[in-house]
């Protein structure tokens, strides 16, 4: 597995434009692969910034470092880039970048137990930030609590009745590992759904750790704030409810007046801060997802500061 390849990259660099002296923020370093094509086109100039809550991505990424003095990364949820002093004095930047989700190299890693392939142990944390375990969600959630993640975070229709068999299930002892989960959960669906219903459910538990969509809405708050006039944002992302927030956050940005249509003048003041560079999401080509399965379900969305 080849966990340099970046998603859609083609894309990426058409609408976020990498030119010489302009200052690049890749808000999920990962692997370096979007990385490395924005350091390639900036061609020494310039800087480009990466953020990643992982610390084996900031490992991974010591030679890009070391190689590129045009080059910084940090260890934080993206959420804290605000909080950080070059943030807080002005620093700027021409294009951001958001690749959402987990990263193919943290699926493949048996350890951190994100995948339902192989057993290992309930954790499924991210990496910095991250104040609870898979373990603890599956073991000392409510039935309500389990009930709600898996229906808002998995959109999960036999919600209730996989919660309750968890609840269960506990009462004789602790579920301690990804497989004792996965078979748990194909005891209450059909053989149909089995692999639906399993992919769901580990991908609500994975949100509910990560905090992934407050992440991602903290982000959305405060990005419009640190880009430079006609700075653009680019945000991959894998599933619905993802999608969702960056498209209503692009519809609600890019909107001025909201009052009533039989209000005779505005009364709101609002205007748009970002007007939309795609008009609906952008999709993977076929040939990208026969050389790479796992961009099979990504969307781009790009927007620009007015």
């Amino acid at each position: 597995m080849d966990y340099h390849v970046p998603v859609m990259a083609k894309e990426v660099l058409e609408y976020l434009e990498p030119k010489e002296n302009k200052v690049f923020l890749d808000c999920t370093l990962g692997g370096g692969g979007h990385t490395k094509l924005f350091l390639k086109a900036l061609n020494g100039t310039g800087a480009v910034y990466g953020i990643d809550r992982d610390k084996e991505a900031l490992i991974r990424n010591e030679e890009l470092l070391s190689r590129n003095r045009n080059f910084k990364i940090f260890n934080i949820p993206f959420s804290k880039l605000f909080e950080e002093e070059a943030i807080s004095f002005g620093l700027r930047f021409d294009a951001v970048l958001m690749d959402l989700g987990v990263s193919s190299r943290q699926i493949d890693s048996r350890e951190r137990g994100f995948s339902f392939r192989e057993d290992a142990k309930l954790d499924m944390r991210m990496g910095e930030g991250c104040n609870i375990s898979a373990y603890e969600v599956v073991n000392e959630y409510s039935f309500e609590n389990l009930r709600s993640i898996f229906y808002k975070y998995g959109e999960e229709r036999l919600s209730s009745k996989i919660a309750g068999r968890i609840v269960d299930i506990r009462e004789n002892g602790k579920i301690e590992t990804t497989l004792q989960l996965k078979s748990l959960i194909e005891s209450c669906v059909s053989v149909k759904q089995k692999v639906k219903s399993v992919s769901r459910i580990f991908q609500a538990i994975r949100i509910e750790v990560n905090n992934e969509l407050n992440e991602l809405e903290v982000f959305l708050k405060n990005v419009v704030d640190i880009l430079n006039p006609k700075g653009r944002v680019a945000i991959i992302s894998y599933h619905s409810l993802e999608d969702r927030i960056v498209k209503n956050f692009i519809k609600e940005g890019s909107t001025d007046c909201i009052c009533p249509v039989n209000f005779p003048v505005c009364r709101c003041d609002k205007r748009a801060v970002i007007k939309p560079i795609t008009r609906k999401a952008l999709l993977p080509t076929e040939s990208e997802i026969e050389d790479n399965s796992r961009a099979r379900s990504a969307k781009m969305r790009v927007f620009e500061k007015v």
